[in-house]
């Protein structure tokens, strides 16, 4: 019987959202992870924590990460700031996309977050995922030689290069094969695996209306807001599975968006782990609002077990693709 995968991926960081310098970092994040591994037990979750540097030169973060990788249902991956990995480079948002930087500084500031994981935590990681999304032939052909097969950059059907970024608006928005060189196309026989992020849309083809959605955005009928009323309308509704952006019943429609297009669909609930200490990102701004964030994770779990969906590490998905 087709039963729908999914994986559950947490950017596990620093606390100092929006600041893109190579000093100051806090990681008091890392204490709060507890209260969301509870809802990962209670419900059979196995998170992927995709790990960058700033946690694993803190002795106390090392402490909490090292037990969280002891277990066998949970996964310790990698992940990159670039602003905050060495060797250092310049600081600043105009430079915190890796796919901008030549092969060579990806390739370092990757085998630093490594051997880090490696050295702190006895964990040589296989899967990955760049800061701010900002993958790209730079970035891939670093994995690939550092020894990672799965990488999860992709934010489908977004085009980010308004703030330097990358333009997904073409790459596939389900799981598949490619070659390093070439990240963004299909390739059934290539050596590593893409499993980008899951976003949906309620109505019509999914990349038609992505594509109709980003135009109004970039439009002047933006001042109009008419965008927000096409999705309150549902017409160009978009959600990502993530609790930061969407609300409980959002992500649960997501889910069910996702398998009436198919019973075997691979989903991934993402999200930060700087998000669970209050104050931290514009997504949770108090105990309370943080409280609401851990119910809407609880829930959606919930609901995906009462779907039948089978819980995967990131880089057990090799062997679903």
């Amino acid at each position: 019987m087709s039963r729908p995968v999914v994986v559950v991926t947490i950017d596990t960081e620093e606390d100092n959202w929006g600041s893109y310098t190579f000093e100051g970092a806090t990681v008091r994040n890392i204490g709060e992870l507890s209260r969301v591994q509870e809802i990962f037990d209670r419900h059979g979750a196995k998170p992927t924590y995709l790990v960058n540097y700033a946690p694993l030169v803190d002795a106390e973060s090392v402490r909490i990460l090292g037990d969280l990788a002891a277990r066998a249902d949970v996964e310790i991956g990698a992940h990159c700031h670039p602003w905050k990995t060495p060797p250092q480079t310049p600081g600043g948002e105009e430079n915190s996309w890796m796919h901008r930087f030549p092969e060579e500084v990806n390739r370092a500031k990757i085998e630093a977050v490594r051997d880090r994981c490696v050295s702190e935590l006895g964990v040589r990681p296989t899967s990955f995922r760049a800061g701010r999304w900002g993958t790209g032939p730079t970035v891939t052909r670093a994995l690939h030689a550092a020894g990672f097969t799965v990488d999860c950059s992709v934010s489908p059907f977004f085009d980010w290069r308004s703030q330097g970024g990358p333009d997904y608006c073409e790459v596939p928005h389900l799981p598949y094969r490619f070659d390093p060189e070439r990240p963004f196309v299909v390739d059934p026989a290539g050596s590593m695996l893409e499993v980008p992020v899951t976003i949906e849309h309620m109505h019509g083809n999914p990349r038609r209306t992505a594509r109709l959605r980003r135009y109004l955005e970039a439009s002047p009928l933006a001042r109009f807001k008419v965008v927000g009323l096409l999705d309150r309308s549902g017409l160009l509704w978009e959600r990502w599975l993530s609790p930061e952006t969407a609300t409980r019943d959002d992500m649960v429609r997501v889910v069910d968006r996702r398998l009436s297009r198919s019973a075997n669909a691979v989903l991934q609930l993402s999200f930060h782990s700087c998000t669970i200490l209050p104050g931290a990102t514009p997504f949770v701004a108090d105990a309370g609002a943080r409280d609401r964030f851990l119910a809407s994770i609880d829930q959606v779990l919930n609901h995906l077990v009462s779907v039948g969906a089978v819980f995967e590490r990131l880089s057990d998905m090799t062997a679903e693709a």
